[in-house]
């Protein structure tokens, strides 16, 4: 079953302002999201009802809606800002 995922606009705003290095490999791990929501090493957050996935220093925090088969990618950035 493949998910669709939609990347607020807040996230993609964060995403441009990233380290330009960053950008392909944080685009990868979120298309990986459509075939497997729940990757090897995502985590989910306390208190919330979302999911992290790490990717070097900078994390993805995201929603997933299995009713719906969706993915929503809430915000993305540095490891010390992004919680």
């Amino acid at each position: 079953m493949k998910y669709t995922v939609f990347i607020e606009r807040y996230a993609q705003k964060q995403i441009l302002k990233l380290d330009k290095k960053s950008i392909p490999e944080i685009k990868t791990a979120i298309a990986g999201l459509t075939s497997n929501p729940r990757p090897y090493g995502y985590k989910k957050l306390k208190g919330e009802d979302a999911y992290r996935i790490r990717i070097g220093d900078y994390r993805v925090i995201y929603e997933i809606d299995d009713s719906k088969i969706i993915v929503t990618v809430v915000s993305v950035g540095h490891r010390k800002n992004v919680y």
